[in-house]
């Protein structure tokens, strides 16, 4: 790619309709911000030189986000309405660009792959700007009438869109000069003459308007963390796993209670909330944990996902040994993980099976677990 391209993403508004004493694109989502979200593909996207944020003046969040201090991004003064905060932003800068992407702050399911696709259709139809759009699906009613159109007439319109630079820049500027409401990018384009093109979004590429638009996305947006946690028999009497003591002929080879299952479990949840594993918290060097209780090792972990606005939503493990037998056990196992991780029974899946008489297991000498634990967004 040699065009150099500008991205500009309007976020000065206030957003009435969310009703929140937070604007939209600072409240939290999978772990971060809307706008974080938002801005995270251009800032991978290495065919993008700069991107212009437009805030309002009175703004005290957006020093707070994680791409502040990034190279790529630069912070300008937005306007009363998006036209003026977009025109803003092109005025603030002196470098002459070929392309300018503008993106919605409160749309954070798009792709780096989005915006070369973007770029991709503007090049190739020699049009002056592009847009993703999305077919009408629902039936449509006149409000005042009340009378069905036909929906095949009608598409809704996203971002990204992307424009020739200095095209925008004049037909903006044009229409805000004669007072002409603009409600996007591509209106300024084609009521100015341009030629526009379109290719469909996907139904996923969700703008966050009303509230329930948040806690629609919370319940799409969902982490996944893989555990493995493998431990050595020694001769006993029982071992704890999964928080419920198991009598039989084995006892575990472990610096804490060695409970395989909430050991795994616990680097399922570390993992999906991006946060390592338990090593890094509970080392095996530290005398103070000799001999904790794997339930302490858990409650720390709901604790880091909670202040992360992230819960539980199931869990998924599989026991490997020769023996003992898992069957017998599994449903108290199962009431006793309940309790631990403060989900219904109905969210957690536990399986047992063999090695096969292969390996340390397969010769009755350990045990393993390998779980998986999906985290979805507290609403």
């Amino acid at each position: 790619m040699t065009d150099k391209v500008l991205a500009i993403i309007p976020a000065a508004g206030i957003g009435e309709r969310f009703q929140s004493d937070i604007p939209k694109q600072y409240e939290y989502l999978d772990g971060q911000s809307v706008i974080e979200k938002t801005i995270k593909p251009f800032i991978e996207s290495e065919f993008i030189s700069k991107i212009l944020i437009a805030v309002s003046k009175s703004d005290n969040f957006i020093k707070e986000q994680n791409f502040f201090d990034n190279e790529k991004v630069e912070i300008v003064e937005g306007g009363q309405t998006r036209a003026i905060s977009v025109l803003n932003a092109l005025n603030e800068t002196n470098e002459n660009y070929d392309y300018v992407i503008t993106h919605d702050a409160a749309r954070p399911n798009i792709t780096a792959k989005d915006l070369v696709t973007i770029y991709e259709k503007i090049t190739s139809s020699k049009s002056d700007c592009s847009f993703f759009y999305k077919p009408v699906v629902d039936s449509i009613k006149e409000s005042k009438s009340n009378k069905t159109i036909n929906k095949q007439d009608y598409y809704l319109v996203q971002t990204p869109q992307i424009s020739k630079f200095n095209k925008l820049k004049s037909s903006l500027a044009y229409l805000i000069d004669q007072k002409i409401d603009v409600p996007d990018e591509s209106f300024a384009m084609e009521s100015q003459g341009y030629h526009v093109s379109k290719l469909e979004g996907k139904a996923s590429n969700i703008k966050i308007t009303y509230n329930h638009d948040l806690n629609l996305l919370r319940k799409l947006n969902s982490r996944v963390g893989s555990g493995f946690d493998l431990h050595t028999y020694k001769p006993g009497t029982g071992f704890i796993i999964g928080g419920y003591m198991l009598q039989c002929d084995y006892a575990i080879e472990a610096h804490s209670d060695g409970d395989v299952l909430l050991h795994s479990i616990a680097d399922s949840i570390l993992g999906a909330a991006a946060l390592g594993d338990i090593g890094i918290f509970f080392s095996d060097k530290d005398p103070s944990n000799k001999g904790l209780d794997s339930k302490e090792i858990i409650n720390f972990c709901l604790e880091k996902i909670h202040e992360m606005n992230l819960e539980i939503c199931n869990v998924d493990a599989t026991i490997i040994c020769e023996s003992p037998k898992i069957s017998p056990h599994r449903n108290n196992i199962i009431d006793s993980l309940s309790e631990i991780l403060k989900i219904s029974k109905s969210n957690i899946g536990l399986k047992a099976t063999t090695s096969e008489k292969i390996g340390i297991i397969g010769e009755h000498k350990a045990i393993a677990v390998q779980s998986l634990v999906n985290l979805k967004e507290i609403l």
